[in-house]
C-alpha cells in the first residue's frame, strides 16, 4: 500500500457516511466487525453514485442499468469501538467505458484516524442483459468531472493489486 494519507487530507474530500458505531456492529472481540467495514464502504460508494455519478435510486427501474462490485480490497489501520464516530469519503480513481476503480476512506473521526481503506472496482451492467456495458454519456461525463475533483495532491492509498482495464 502506497504511504497513507493524513486526516487533514482526507477531510479534503467531502463526506458521504457519517454515523457512530452501534453496539450492533461490535463483534466477540469488543470492536467493529469486519463485515461492517465493506458494509460501510460499499453504502457510501453506492451513495455517491446516487446522488452525484448520474445513477439515481431509480437507475434500474427506469434506465435499466446498474454497477455490480466484481472486486474489492480492505485494509484495516485501526479498530473501532461501539460510540465512535465514523465518517466515508469515497474518492474516485480511474474509469473505463464500463468500470470503475475507487476508494473508501472509513475513518475514525473519534481518533481523528484513517481506520480501513476498501478499495472496489465496480463494473456497468446492462440489467437486461445481464452484461457489462459502457456507462451512457450523462454518467460518463459526471465520473470524468468527479474524477478531475478527485485529483487531488496526494496519492490514493492503493493496494497495487486492482483497478480497470482500459481498452486500446
Amino acid at each position: 500500500m502506497s504511504t497513507l494519507p493524513t486526516y487533514d487530507q482526507i477531510r479534503q474530500i467531502p463526506a458521504h457516511l457519517e454515523r457512530s458505531v452501534p453496539a450492533e456492529f461490535i463483534d466477540e472481540n469488543g470492536h467493529m466487525n469486519i463485515g461492517r467495514y465493506l458494509q460501510l464502504g460499499g453504502t457510501a460508494l453506492w451513495d455517491r453514485c446516487q446522488r452525484e455519478l448520474g445513477m439515481p435510486e431509480d437507475y434500474i427501474a427506469a434506465r435499466g442499468l446498474s454497477t455490480f462490485t466484481v472486486e474489492h480490497h480492505l485494509t484495516y489501520l485501526s479498530e473501532m469501538i461501539e460510540g465512535e464516530k465514523i465518517s466515508v469519503h469515497v474518492r474516485l480513481i480511474a474509469r473505463s467505458d464500463k468500470a470503475l476503480h475507487s476508494v473508501s476512506l472509513i475513518v475514525n473521526e473519534s481518533q481523528r484516524r484513517l481506520a480501513c481503506v476498501m478499495e472496489a472496482t465496480l463494473v456497468h451492467m446492462d440489467m437486461t442483459t445481464r452484461r457489462p456495458t459502457p456507462f451512457p454519456d450523462d454518467v460518463r461525463d459526471l465520473l470524468d468531472s468527479a474524477l478531475k475533483q478527485d485529483d487531488v495532491a496526494w496519492p490514493a492509498p492503493l493496494s497495487g493489486s486492482m483497478g480497470v482495464r482500459r481498452s486500446a
